[in-house]
Protein backbone atom coordinates (compact mmCIF):
# COMPACT_ATOMS: atom_id res chain seq x y z
CA UNK A 1 0.00 0.00 0.00
CA UNK A 2 1.60 3.28 -0.76
CA UNK A 3 1.34 5.53 2.61
CA UNK A 4 -0.54 8.77 2.27
CA UNK A 5 1.49 10.78 5.01
CA UNK A 6 1.67 14.16 4.47
CA UNK A 7 5.79 13.62 4.37
CA UNK A 8 5.40 11.27 1.72
CA UNK A 9 2.95 12.69 -0.64
CA UNK A 10 5.05 16.25 -0.13
CA UNK A 11 7.99 13.53 -1.38
CA UNK A 12 5.80 12.52 -4.26
CA UNK A 13 5.01 16.17 -5.31
CA UNK A 14 8.57 17.89 -4.65
CA UNK A 15 10.10 14.89 -6.78
CA UNK A 16 7.26 15.68 -9.53
CA UNK A 17 8.31 19.27 -9.53
CA UNK A 18 11.82 18.23 -10.28
CA UNK A 19 11.52 15.82 -12.53
CA UNK A 20 9.44 18.61 -14.57
CA UNK A 21 11.89 21.55 -14.02
CA UNK A 22 14.77 18.95 -15.50
CA UNK A 23 12.76 18.14 -18.46
CA UNK A 24 11.87 22.07 -19.11
CA UNK A 25 15.42 22.89 -18.67
CA UNK A 26 16.45 20.38 -21.94
CA UNK A 27 13.50 21.53 -23.74
CA UNK A 28 14.38 24.47 -26.73
CA UNK A 29 11.93 24.94 -29.80
CA UNK A 30 13.58 26.34 -32.86
CA UNK A 31 9.84 28.03 -33.43
CA UNK A 32 10.51 30.56 -30.25
CA UNK A 33 14.89 30.56 -30.80
CA UNK A 34 14.17 34.79 -29.47
CA UNK A 35 13.54 32.97 -26.14
CA UNK A 36 16.22 30.61 -25.20
CA UNK A 37 17.81 32.97 -23.31
CA UNK A 38 15.11 33.27 -20.78
CA UNK A 39 14.46 29.01 -20.89
CA UNK A 40 17.26 29.00 -17.72
CA UNK A 41 19.48 31.16 -16.59
CA UNK A 42 22.42 29.16 -18.06
CA UNK A 43 20.76 30.14 -21.60
CA UNK A 44 21.37 33.54 -21.04
CA UNK A 45 24.30 34.68 -23.16
CA UNK A 46 21.74 32.73 -26.30
CA UNK A 47 19.86 36.74 -26.01
CA UNK A 48 22.76 38.43 -24.27
CA UNK A 49 25.76 37.59 -26.03
CA UNK A 50 27.06 39.20 -29.07
CA UNK A 51 29.20 36.80 -30.88
CA UNK A 52 26.70 34.04 -31.66
CA UNK A 53 25.95 31.65 -34.13
CA UNK A 54 25.23 30.97 -37.50
CA UNK A 55 25.63 33.53 -39.53
CA UNK A 56 25.18 34.79 -43.15
CA UNK A 57 28.26 34.54 -44.93
CA UNK A 58 28.76 37.33 -46.90
CA UNK A 59 31.84 36.97 -49.80
CA UNK A 60 32.06 40.88 -50.81
CA UNK A 61 32.85 41.31 -47.08
CA UNK A 62 34.98 38.98 -46.60
CA UNK A 63 38.52 39.18 -45.76
CA UNK A 64 41.73 37.51 -46.91
CA UNK A 65 44.25 36.23 -44.14
CA UNK A 66 47.21 35.13 -45.95
CA UNK A 67 48.67 33.75 -42.33
CA UNK A 68 46.00 30.98 -42.36
CA UNK A 69 46.84 27.53 -43.15
CA UNK A 70 44.65 24.98 -44.62
CA UNK A 71 42.55 23.15 -42.35
CA UNK A 72 44.62 19.88 -40.98
CA UNK A 73 42.47 17.06 -40.30
CA UNK A 74 43.46 13.58 -39.14
CA UNK A 75 40.32 11.15 -39.45
CA UNK A 76 40.62 7.54 -40.00
CA UNK A 77 38.07 4.10 -39.66
CA UNK A 78 36.67 4.15 -36.15
CA UNK A 79 33.89 2.43 -34.46
CA UNK A 80 31.55 4.87 -33.84
CA UNK A 81 27.54 5.31 -32.33
CA UNK A 82 24.80 6.91 -34.45
CA UNK A 83 22.09 8.97 -32.23
CA UNK A 84 19.30 10.80 -31.16
CA UNK A 85 17.42 12.87 -28.81
CA UNK A 86 14.48 13.59 -31.07
CA UNK A 87 16.02 16.95 -31.72
CA UNK A 88 19.02 16.09 -34.43
CA UNK A 89 21.17 12.81 -35.60
CA UNK A 90 24.65 12.57 -34.43
CA UNK A 91 27.77 10.26 -34.71
CA UNK A 92 29.72 10.31 -31.79
CA UNK A 93 33.46 8.02 -32.14
CA UNK A 94 34.98 5.78 -29.68
CA UNK A 95 38.43 6.63 -30.86
CA UNK A 96 38.63 10.73 -32.19
CA UNK A 97 40.24 12.26 -34.96
CA UNK A 98 41.82 15.56 -34.59
CA UNK A 99 41.76 19.42 -36.08
CA UNK A 100 44.82 21.64 -35.97
CA UNK A 101 44.58 25.16 -35.69
CA UNK A 102 47.33 27.52 -35.05
CA UNK A 103 49.63 24.96 -33.51
CA UNK A 104 46.74 23.79 -31.22
CA UNK A 105 44.59 20.25 -31.24
CA UNK A 106 40.77 20.21 -31.39
CA UNK A 107 39.46 16.44 -30.70
CA UNK A 108 36.77 15.14 -33.05
CA UNK A 109 34.05 15.03 -30.03
CA UNK A 110 31.06 14.29 -32.99
CA UNK A 111 29.18 15.11 -35.85
CA UNK A 112 25.61 16.42 -36.30
CA UNK A 113 23.03 17.62 -39.19
CA UNK A 114 21.06 20.64 -39.48
CA UNK A 115 17.92 20.63 -42.02
CA UNK A 116 18.11 23.45 -43.20
CA UNK A 117 21.37 24.98 -43.07
CA UNK A 118 21.95 27.13 -40.03
CA UNK A 119 24.78 29.53 -41.64
CA UNK A 120 23.85 30.88 -44.87
CA UNK A 121 26.15 31.88 -47.97
CA UNK A 122 25.33 35.32 -49.63
CA UNK A 123 21.74 34.67 -48.16
CA UNK A 124 21.20 31.58 -49.53
CA UNK A 125 19.78 28.81 -46.98
CA UNK A 126 20.83 25.01 -48.11
CA UNK A 127 19.06 22.19 -47.98
CA UNK A 128 20.86 20.86 -44.73
CA UNK A 129 24.43 21.46 -42.87
CA UNK A 130 26.95 18.96 -40.90
CA UNK A 131 29.05 20.33 -38.05
CA UNK A 132 31.72 18.51 -37.39
CA UNK A 133 32.58 19.03 -33.52
CA UNK A 134 36.10 19.38 -32.01
CA UNK A 135 37.19 20.50 -28.71
CA UNK A 136 40.38 21.24 -27.32
CA UNK A 137 41.79 20.00 -23.56
CA UNK A 138 40.93 23.74 -22.64
CA UNK A 139 37.49 23.76 -23.10
CA UNK A 140 37.04 25.55 -26.66
CA UNK A 141 35.58 24.20 -30.02
CA UNK A 142 36.28 24.42 -33.45
CA UNK A 143 33.56 23.34 -35.66
CA UNK A 144 33.62 22.27 -39.47
CA UNK A 145 30.45 23.33 -40.96
CA UNK A 146 29.61 22.30 -44.38
CA UNK A 147 26.63 23.13 -46.48
CA UNK A 148 24.66 20.92 -48.76
CA UNK A 149 22.01 21.72 -51.57
CA UNK A 150 19.77 18.94 -53.31
CA UNK A 151 21.81 16.85 -56.32
CA UNK A 152 23.76 13.66 -56.09
CA UNK A 153 23.35 11.21 -52.81
CA UNK A 154 26.07 12.18 -49.82
CA UNK A 155 28.21 9.16 -50.18
CA UNK A 156 28.51 9.44 -45.84
CA UNK A 157 24.84 9.45 -45.38
CA UNK A 158 24.70 6.54 -48.27
CA UNK A 159 27.12 4.56 -45.55
CA UNK A 160 25.02 5.51 -43.11
CA UNK A 161 21.69 4.56 -44.48
CA UNK A 162 21.36 1.06 -42.12
CA UNK A 163 21.82 2.56 -39.36
CA UNK A 164 19.31 5.73 -39.90
CA UNK A 165 16.75 3.10 -41.03
CA UNK A 166 17.09 1.76 -37.74
CA UNK A 167 17.11 4.56 -35.42
CA UNK A 168 14.09 5.77 -37.09
CA UNK A 169 12.05 2.17 -35.71
CA UNK A 170 12.01 3.62 -32.58
CA UNK A 171 9.31 6.17 -31.87
CA UNK A 172 10.68 9.88 -31.28
CA UNK A 173 11.29 10.35 -27.42
CA UNK A 174 13.45 13.35 -25.75
CA UNK A 175 16.11 11.29 -24.86
CA UNK A 176 18.64 9.19 -25.84
CA UNK A 177 18.67 6.27 -28.78
CA UNK A 178 21.41 4.75 -30.19
CA UNK A 179 22.65 2.16 -32.85
CA UNK A 180 26.44 1.28 -32.94
CA UNK A 181 28.21 1.92 -36.25
CA UNK A 182 31.05 -0.56 -37.26
CA UNK A 183 34.55 0.42 -38.04
CA UNK A 184 33.12 3.61 -39.39
CA UNK A 185 35.24 5.54 -41.99
CA UNK A 186 35.91 9.30 -40.87
CA UNK A 187 38.50 9.67 -43.67
CA UNK A 188 35.41 10.52 -45.91
CA UNK A 189 35.77 13.92 -43.99
CA UNK A 190 38.57 15.38 -45.07
CA UNK A 191 38.52 15.23 -48.27
CA UNK A 192 36.49 18.19 -48.87
CA UNK A 193 37.58 21.15 -50.76
CA UNK A 194 40.42 23.31 -49.08
CA UNK A 195 38.82 27.68 -49.15
CA UNK A 196 36.75 28.05 -45.64
CA UNK A 197 35.69 31.11 -44.44
CA UNK A 198 36.66 31.46 -40.00
CA UNK A 199 35.18 33.60 -37.55
CA UNK A 200 34.93 33.94 -33.90
CA UNK A 201 30.99 32.24 -32.49
CA UNK A 202 29.02 30.05 -30.21
CA UNK A 203 27.11 26.77 -30.36
CA UNK A 204 24.16 27.31 -32.44
CA UNK A 205 22.03 25.40 -29.55
CA UNK A 206 21.79 26.26 -26.00
CA UNK A 207 23.95 27.15 -23.63
CA UNK A 208 25.29 29.06 -27.10
CA UNK A 209 28.80 29.50 -25.26
CA UNK A 210 30.50 31.66 -26.96
CA UNK A 211 34.04 30.05 -27.58
CA UNK A 212 33.74 28.46 -31.24
CA UNK A 213 36.05 29.06 -34.05
CA UNK A 214 33.81 28.57 -36.80
CA UNK A 215 35.20 26.88 -40.47
CA UNK A 216 32.93 26.83 -42.92
CA UNK A 217 33.91 24.72 -46.12
CA UNK A 218 33.10 27.17 -49.21
CA UNK A 219 32.21 24.33 -51.83
CA UNK A 220 28.51 23.07 -51.07
CA UNK A 221 28.00 19.36 -51.31
CA UNK A 222 25.36 17.20 -52.41
CA UNK A 223 22.31 15.46 -50.54
CA UNK A 224 19.18 13.80 -51.90
CA UNK A 225 16.27 14.51 -50.72
CA UNK A 226 15.84 11.22 -49.63
CA UNK A 227 18.60 11.32 -47.47
CA UNK A 228 17.31 14.80 -46.11
CA UNK A 229 14.28 13.07 -44.94
CA UNK A 230 15.80 9.79 -43.59
CA UNK A 231 17.85 12.87 -41.22
CA UNK A 232 14.82 13.82 -40.31
CA UNK A 233 12.84 10.62 -39.38
CA UNK A 234 13.92 9.57 -36.11
CA UNK A 235 13.37 13.45 -35.23
CA UNK A 236 9.89 14.38 -32.81
CA UNK A 237 7.72 16.32 -34.87
CA UNK A 238 8.78 19.76 -33.92
CA UNK A 239 11.95 19.33 -35.31
CA UNK A 240 11.16 17.66 -38.58
CA UNK A 241 10.14 20.92 -39.56
CA UNK A 242 13.48 22.58 -38.89
CA UNK A 243 16.09 22.13 -36.50
CA UNK A 244 18.22 25.58 -37.60
CA UNK A 245 18.87 28.72 -35.86
CA UNK A 246 18.22 31.58 -37.45
CA UNK A 247 21.18 33.87 -38.35
CA UNK A 248 22.65 36.13 -35.67
CA UNK A 249 23.94 40.03 -35.87
CA UNK A 250 27.96 40.35 -37.10
CA UNK A 251 28.43 42.74 -33.89
CA UNK A 252 31.63 43.74 -35.80
CA UNK A 253 33.09 40.51 -36.48
CA UNK A 254 35.12 39.86 -39.30
CA UNK A 255 34.71 36.16 -41.24
CA UNK A 256 38.53 35.45 -42.43
CA UNK A 257 38.88 33.33 -45.74
CA UNK A 258 41.21 30.95 -46.55
CA UNK A 259 41.82 30.40 -50.68
CA UNK A 260 43.23 26.98 -50.71
CA UNK A 261 46.68 28.40 -52.03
Amino acid sequence: MISSSPLAVFVFYATLMLIGAFASDSEYKYSETDKWGSIDPRYAVCSTGKRQSPINIKTNDVVVNKTMQHLTRNYHVYNATLCTDGIDVQVSFSARGDLIIDGETYKLKQMHWHTPSEHRLNGVQYAAELHQVHAADDGKRAVVGVFFKYGKPDPVLTMLKPELDELAKEPCQRKERKVDIPMFDSSFLKRWPRKYYRYPGSLTTPPCDENVIWNVLSKVKTISKDQVEALKAPLCEAYKIKNARPTQPLNGRKVQTYDGN
